[in-house]
């Protein structure tokens, strides 16, 4: 049987991307594993897979940030010794695109790269991290780590976790994507709704990040107090991040530990967020309009633009205040263009499960032989 190994970080919305096509994958018997930090040991085998520990640990505060990604870029000599070891049976290696060194070299004699996000939107963001990372080299000196764009042509198969529609022009014509369409853990099936009083006002979900590092009481409070007195039903999560008495739930709103979005998109009128791909798609693949407030994923700031360009929502600055909160709701709510652009977009889009297709195109390479 053909062995498929993913390698993959702990950085927020590329896991359950990276789990659940790995838990499709396994789910048709094929053998697989994930390569990752030791935090992702439960996301992994929760989705029936094995799991080998490689990697660097996240950071606990948004100052590390940039210094964490420099380093999964990188990666060691020894963490290269250690993965040729693990993956020594592997058939097909699944790299996330983050991960620079371990595309650098061949552990697999196929190797596939995925991207957890719009491709285009995220390439020129990627970049700027693969720059700072190259200087460092340089001063070191240490060879350069090849562009992404050039890292990512070169593979067997350039997997996209998203939307061609929602992405932008692709900078270079050898990159030559596949598209399957976004893949989470919550797209598998509508489950209901959790219960709450009925209502004929319109629901807006407050749905931010499951990264500590961008999702906090103060955030998630700044929204609530935004919608507090509207003509709407708030329902809110804190991700199971803090616990919910740290906030003050106004009289409209609702707050618990965590909701899925499969049960709650359909019922709702808008989403605010901070322009994660996974929850931006989510939602826009079940043609609910948006607000973005971005947080510090290098992604959101563009997704956040290209929603506002599209029409499909509202973009607000990273500090967006109360008062700004609360106009955007009340804008996209008035104007019944935004929720019209937004299911037009769920029509394109499609409803097939990527996670489903991501499979398909991995094991159509294992079939070339």
């Amino acid at each position: 049987m053909s062995e498929i190994a993913f390698v993959t970080w702990d950085g927020g919305g590329n896991v359950s991307v990276t789990v659940s096509i790995a838990g499709a994958l396994r789910a048709r018997g094929r053998s697989v594993s994930i390569v990752a930090p030791r935090s992702l040991r439960s996301a992994a085998e929760s989705a029936g897979v094995s799991f080998e520990e490689l990697g660097i640990a996240p950071p606990v505060s948004p100052e590390q940030r940039l210094r964490y990604l420099l380093d999964v870029t990188q990666g060691t000599e020894a963490m290269a010794d250690r993965l040729g070891r693990l993956t020594s049976g592997a058939d097909l290696l699944v790299v996330d695109c983050n991960l620079s060194w371990a595309l650098e070299r061949h552990f697999a004699p196929r190797t596939a790269v995925l991207v957890h996000t719009a491709l285009g939107l995220y390439l020129p963001m990627w970049q700027q991290v693969l720059d700072l990372a190259n200087e460092e080299r340089g001063s070191l000196g240490l060879p350069p780590l090849a562009r992404a764009a050039e890292s990512w042509a070169q593979q067997d198969l350039l997997l996209v976790a998203s939307v061609q529609e929602f992405d932008r022009p692709l900078p270079s014509a050898s990159l030559r994507p596949v598209y399957v369409g976004p893949v989470g853990s919550d797209r598998h099936g509508e489950r209901s709704m959790p219960a709450r009083a009925a209502s004929s006002r319109p629901l807006v979900l407050i749905s931010y990040s499951t990264d500590a590092l961008q999702n906090g009481p103060e955030r998630l409070q700044r929204a609530l107090d935004a919608l507090a007195g509207l003509p709407v039903t708030v329902l809110a999560s804190t991700s199971r991040l803090f616990p919910v008495s740290r906030l003050l739930v106004p009289a409209n709103g609702t707050v618990v530990e965590y909701v899925s979005h499969a049960s709650v998109m359909p019922s709702s009128a808008l989403v605010v967020c901070h322009a994660g791909h996974g929850t931006t798609m989510a939602a826009l693949t079940r043609g609910v309009p948006l607000v973005c407030i971005p947080g510090l994923g290098r992604d959101q700031e563009p997704i956040a633009a290209r929603v506002s360009e599209l029409g499909l929502g509202v973009a607000l600055e990273r500090d967006a205040t109360t008062s700004s909160i609360r106009g955007a709701v009340t804008a996209v709510l008035a104007d019944g263009r935004y929720l019209q652009r937004a299911r037009e977009f769920a029509q394109r889009a499609g409803g097939a499960d990527g996670a489903e297709r991501a499979a398909e195109a991995l094991l159509a390479i294992l079939d070339r032989g």
